[in-house]
């Protein structure tokens, strides 16, 4: 019984990793195709001669390397934001009790869960009056406060695993509390800030709707809103969509490689020990 318990399990993966992994891989394989394979028929699967010129386009002659561009200036900025933020404020909540801690924080996490839909009008309007429309600094501040919660309440379920005797000890020998916070819980929460960070840049770079309603002009797209929308004069450029998808999708799978075991013992680790 148990191993055909084993057998279903390796099945399983293997479905799911067939899944996952056959359009990423297909998307590889349009990108070296020449446009003749790619609309040929009957469809060609593996390239005859390959060629890197569709990454030479994406990268020098067209818009796309630069949406590319667009979103790691954003993501990176709204992430470092987002995260230092909720590393004060996660301490706060976790350090201050009082009556009603549970509801308010359950409450405060629930605004990030509103459909994007429902508050674009007033976000567009609000942007709009101020502007900050057509700005990266615009779609940077709707990401502090779309993503802001979540990071709070990933870094607020950390750093409740610090003891508090730390932070005693550190009092007695005369730190500050911003003392306190950077140079000795910071570096102790860092599994939690390395998850924290890759979520929060994971969200962003994959974010379409707010940064198609407030990043409009051409030149300042994000990668996701820029491919999506790439012109095509008579036919869609499969082969240049393809390869910007491919480069876009290169800086996740990375992020996921290296830090996968981070992201894993940044969360687990404060909820079980909550």
């Amino acid at each position: 019984m148990k191993q055909r318990t084993s057998i279903g399990h390796y099945i399983l993966i293997l479905v799911l990793l067939v899944i996952f992994f056959v359009p990423i891989l297909w998307i590889f394989l349009t990108s070296i195709k020449t446009s003749g394979e790619i609309y040929a028929w009957p469809p060609v699967f593996i390239p005859a001669a390959p060629t890197l010129n569709n990454y030479a386009t994406v990268l020098f002659d067209s818009n796309l390397g630069l949406y590319i561009l667009n979103s790691l200036v954003i993501c990176t900025i709204s992430t470092i934001l987002v995260v230092l933020l909720a590393s004060l404020a996660g301490y706060g909540i976790s350090r201050v009790a009082f009556k009603g801690a549970g509801v308010f924080f359950i409450f405060f996490l629930s605004m990030s869960m509103f459909p994007q839909l429902s508050i674009a009008p007033s976000i567009f309007l609000w942007f709009s009056r101020l502007g900050l429309l057509n700005r990266f600094t615009g779609l940077i501040i709707a990401y502090l406060g779309l993503f802001l919660p979540l990071a709070i309440w990933i870094l607020t379920t950390y750093m409740k695993t610090i003891p508090e005797d730390i932070e005693d000890s550190a009092r007695i020998d005369g730190c500050s509390v911003f003392r306190i916070i950077f140079q000795i819980l910071f570096p102790l929460a860092i599994p939690g800030v390395i998850a924290a960070s890759l979520i929060m840049f994971i969200f962003s770079w994959n974010e379409f709707f707010l940064s198609l309603i407030i990043l409009s002009k051409d030149t300042l797209r994000t990668a996701t809103v820029g491919i999506a929308l790439y012109p095509g004069e008579y036919a869609f450029p499969w082969e240049l969509i393809s390869t910007a998808t491919f480069l876009a999708i290169i800086p996740l799978a990375l992020l996921l490689f290296f830090f996968q075991q981070r992201i894993i013992s940044g969360l687990t680790a404060g909820a079980l020990k909550s």
